[in-house]
């Protein structure tokens, strides 16, 4: 037999992964950026939505330091489920059918339940990391948290814990590993076929494991470009949330034929 341990891998049932080198990622970005510029309208609009619910959240944290850094980070935790608009829009286009925005809400309720299966499992993870990091915070600094009004740089690189910020990003950096192995790509693909979520989830990280290198480059480059829409109060994220939502709905047909 060639290669009997397989069939008792639980990976052998799993649909194949493509193996890429590691800058495909910035020719996702490229077909993502194309679908934006190709049908502006609908993506920027559910850019915006998904801006003005993350000012919303923020405007609700903003007296808390605490708060904001898991509210921030739970926002990336359930982004990929929040960007089935995206993947729809660009399945449309693909299929040369119209991709409005009402067409792309009705891709997204067709196969809700799914998608809020995989958001449950995402939002489990985001309420965990948010309940460390407040209580990370807590033990560190106790009821004395440094004041955000007052002047949040200077708290920031004025704070003496460095024993605290190397846990605090350690655990962060885990948990964004986790959430991202989960997530790469298990969205796009319950939006696309007729999977369970466990199968989609394990799919997700099957090609996180075949691709380390590319998904290390994919990974950096939404941290990164999430980071430049952050640093313009969120407006950028108006353009760099429709671009990413794109972009990983062509990782997703590229790595999984």
């Amino acid at each position: 037999m060639d290669k009997p341990l397989e069939r008792f891998s639980p990976m052998s049932a799993l649909p194949q992964v493509r193996h890429v080198d590691a800058l495909r990622p910035w020719l996702w970005l490229k077909l993502g950026w194309e679908d934006v510029r190709n049908n502006p309208g609908p993506s920027l609009a559910h850019g915006f939505l998904l801006v003005a619910f993350g000012w919303m959240v923020l405007l609700i944290c903003s007296t808390h330091i605490d708060l904001i850094a898991a509210a921030v980070s739970g926002f990336l935790v359930v982004g990929p489920v929040a960007g089935a608009a995206f993947y729809e829009l660009s399945r449309l286009r693909a299929a040369g059918q119209a991709a409005t925005f009402d067409a792309s809400l009705d891709g997204a309720v067709r196969n809700g339940r799914s998608l809020v299966r995989l958001g449950l499992v995402l939002a489990v993870l985001g309420i965990a990391w948010a309940w460390v990091s407040v209580l990370l915070f807590d033990r560190t600094f106790g009821g004395a948290l440094p004041s955000i009004s007052e002047s949040s740089w200077r708290s920031v690189f004025d704070w003496d814990y460095a024993g605290f910020f190397v846990t605090y990003m350690s655990t962060g950096a885990l948990v964004a590993l986790l959430a991202f192995a989960l997530s790469a790509l298990s969205a796009p693909m319950l939006l696309d076929r007729r999977l369970d979520t466990k199968t989609a989830v394990l799919t997700s990280v099957k090609a996180v494991c075949v691709n380390p290198a590319a998904m290390a480059v994919w990974a950096a480059s939404i941290a990164v470009l999430t980071a430049i829409g952050f640093a313009t109060l969120l407006v950028g994220l108006v353009i760099v949330l429709p671009v990413l939502g794109h972009a990983t709905w062509h990782a997703y047909r590229d790595l999984i034929p």
